[in-house]
């Protein structure tokens, strides 16, 4: 992405001229702006979720079980213990609801929960059982540079000191990004943060060396990583007051295609995830 992003713009201005880290702010707000604009389209498209283990607390800190994780992201919130056989039963409800579980069709029984600043509570204090708790997840921003340590089959160390963008140390940071290494894409299944080391999905092909290098990249699909460049090139191209009408033009055919594309994605979209009561 950065090879793109750097292709773009050098006809008209020398990159040594950047500040640093400048290329890669850009990219990082280009798949933000993307990103505001998918979830417009369709605030469940980059849906996640994470299974809480209730175990008699009232309040559980949220940040310890979701990385990246903002309060007010919240999707809705599902008992996937007590209707495990029936998942129809559950009343899956939205940001500022209430989770109702329905043990029959005359008899519903109410677990409140609410969000106060970053702690989920459940005021009955139920001690079993688990709620699934479904959340935005935005990708995190990139970064480049020299692979740390010779790698295994399934992971990679990330450089200490990146050329360019950083490396956040905390565990699970990483998790649904993709890191690109001599034409090897593949997705971060774990993240340790205090050595780095990624565990990728599938097997590299050729492990990576110290001679390689890395670069973090978007786990949207591909065909968004156009957009997101395209996005950062008119960034830049606006702020070297470079012309930037054509680009704009292909921007904005993009996002009539993508948009397109999502409107019938909506219309076949899973039951389970799109309709919010199902009884």
């Amino acid at each position: 992405m950065l090879a793109d992003l750097r292709f773009g713009t050098t006809d008209t201005q020398d990159t040594s001229s950047y500040p640093s880290g400048y290329e890669i702010r850009k990219l990082d707000e280009a798949q933000d702006e993307l990103c505001d604009e998918l979830l417009l389209a369709d605030p469940l498209i980059l849906a996640d979720y994470y299974d809480l283990t209730l175990d008699g607390s009232q309040r559980y800190y949220l940040p310890t079980y979701i990385p990246q994780f903002n309060f007010e992201s919240i999707l809705m919130i599902t008992d996937v213990t007590d209707n495990a056989n029936a998942p129809g039963k559950t009343i899956a409800t939205a940001w500022h609801d209430r989770v109702s579980i329905v043990d029959d069709t005359l008899s519903p029984e109410y677990e409140s929960w609410s969000v106060i600043d970053n702690y989920i509570e459940f005021p009955k204090l139920p001690n079993s059982g688990t709620m699934r708790i479904w959340y935005t997840h935005r990708p995190v921003g990139f970064f480049y540079g020299t692979v740390a340590a010779n790698a295994s089959s399934t992971n990679i160390t990330f450089p200490s000191s990146p050329t360019d963008g950083d490396v956040i140390l905390e565990d699970d940071y990483y998790i649904g990004m993709k890191v690109y290494v001599s034409g090897q894409v593949r997705r971060i299944t774990d993240y340790v943060g205090s050595t780095r080391v990624a565990t990728i999905t599938p097997a590299w092909t050729s492990a990576p060396t110290t001679a390689s290098t890395c670069e973090l990249i978007s786990p949207l699909p591909e065909r968004y990583h156009k957009q997101i460049v395209n996005r950062a090139i008119r960034s830049i191209k606006n702020h070297i007051d470079d012309d930037d009408s054509s680009i704009l033009r292909e921007i904005q055919q993009d996002s009539e295609r993508m948009k397109a594309r999502m409107n019938k994605r909506e219309k076949q979209g899973p039951e389970f995830i799109r309709q919010v009561e199902r009884i």
